[in-house]
């Protein structure tokens, strides 16, 4: 399973920082159907090479589109592989299971939220729900977390306020979190960017009286809104924001304030030992665009689609390698091999995992109850020396969720084994 990135010890230990001068988007490639407003999604989980490109507006034909294009980035090739029920931009989508999910559009009140299986060769979108009044959202974003849809602000084309923060079990198709937090119309961020960290989403920016700075974490076990005291450099709204777990550091890409049509910038944003943030200027684009798409691929961002400052769609997808910087950045290998303790812990859903190899080995890296089941293989096969890093989603090998409890954490490489214990709460 080498689906684990090869970084070295000083930048995981957050020693050596990385340059965002050392390293330059590069132009990837172009987009055959090129949009604005779409969305993307990649299947984090396979590190596969396909990433999906949902509706979004084009220029060719002067609306949205219901397309779903199919991205190779290794090839660097195009192909459409399904339809939506119904164009839509300005919308959220994410993966769950084998389906991508989404919902929302800025042109037309849609409350429908509709599952695309991408692995099943249908080419057939299904409509998952189509009551709950809380996806008729324009403007919003969201994550799933473990079976949960987490839906952070938007306004709605029709109707009254919705609740700021919505809390979606897709298994059971039901709300089980309603948080009436900013649902206020002039409080109510809009086109604001977020990724997710642990148990935290991180909410930037976005348009609200005017284009905003703000920075705010939603917890999602405590159920806590918070506005944090750091800022963005710039106020920003409908640009894209992307988390890279492998350098620790979020991105916070182009967008659009009172002052541009659309920003060239992108922030570094880096989460302290703490628990703080600190925001420091990343590397700029090599076109400014706003309304785009952007994704965390293999360690690498990937920026696809938007609109230029004269309101045309951009074609060229930017690639931003930050992993060759890592590597650049120094050479020293760990000295010797090394389970570290996973964090969050206690966790819910998910984990990240650190491990060091002095020397190239065969190596397996394994979950186990308190019992001495194994319940999963994180990682397994020949290695090469370095630190890697992984994660742990709280699901056995058949992909079934497992219970609260405490978990066994377990490293063999070669003579070495090393054990770490893991709680999961629910």
């Amino acid at each position: 399973m080498k689906k684990l990135t090869l970084i070295f010890l000083l930048v995981l230990c957050g020693f050596l920082p990385v340059d965002a001068q050392s390293y330059v988007w590069k132009i990837a490639g172009k987009m055959t159907r090129p949009v604005w407003g779409g969305q993307l999604a990649y299947d984090i989980k396979t590190q596969g090479n396909l990433i999906y490109i949902l509706g979004g507006y084009s220029d060719s034909t002067q609306t949205s589109v219901d397309l779903v294009q199919e991205y190779d980035i290794a090839k660097n090739s195009w192909r459409i592989v399904g339809h939506m029920k119904k164009p839509r931009m300005d919308f959220v989508a994410d993966i769950w299971n084998n389906s991508i999910m989404y919902f929302g559009d800025s042109l037309v009140y849609n409350k429908t939220l509709e599952s695309f299986n991408f692995k099943s060769g249908d080419s057939t979108s299904v409509v998952y729900d189509s009551t709950n009044n809380n996806f008729g959202r324009s403007y919003s974003t969201g994550h799933i977390v473990g079976d949960t849809l987490y839906v952070v602000g938007g306004v709605p084309l029709v109707g009254p306020m919705l609740p700021y923060i919505v809390g979606y079990d897709l298994s059971q198709k039901k709300v089980i979190l309603n948080s009436s937090e900013l649902t206020s119309q002039n409080n109510r961020p809009r086109q604001h960017m977020s990724f997710i960290i642990g148990s935290n989403i991180y909410i930037f920016g976005g348009a609200m009286i005017g284009i905003s700075n703000s920075i705010s974490q939603f917890n999602i076990p405590a159920k806590t809104l918070t506005n944090l005291s750091v800022s963005l450099l710039e106020h920003r709204a409908a640009g894209a924001a992307v988390y890279n777990p492998i350098i620790q550091k979020g991105f916070i890409i182009g967008g659009y304030n009172e002052i541009s049509k659309a920003l060239l910038s992108v922030e570094q944003v880096t989460i302290q030992k703490d628990g703080t943030l600190s925001i420091t200027p990343g590397p700029q684009l090599n076109t400014a665009r706003t309304n785009l798409m952007a994704v965390n691929y293999k360690g690498k961002v990937v920026v696809i689609g938007g609109k230029d400052e004269n309101g045309k769609v951009v074609s060229d997808v930017e690639l931003l390698d930050t992993l060759t910087a890592v590597r650049d950045a120094g050479k020293k290998l760990p000295a010797e091999f090394a389970l570290h303790q996973n964090y969050p812990n206690p966790f819910n859903p998910g984990t990240a995992i650190r491990f060091d190899l002095a020397k190239p080995a065969s190596i397996s890296l394994d979950v186990y109850s308190v019992l001495g089941q194994r319940i999963t293989i994180l990682e397994k096969g020949d290695y090469q020396a370095g630190s890697y890093s992984t994660a742990w989603n709280g699901k056995d090998g058949f992909n079934n969720t497992v219970p609260s409890g405490i978990y066994f954490l377990q490293l063999r490489a070669g003579n070495f084994i090393q054990t770490r214990k893991m709680v999961l709460l629910k």
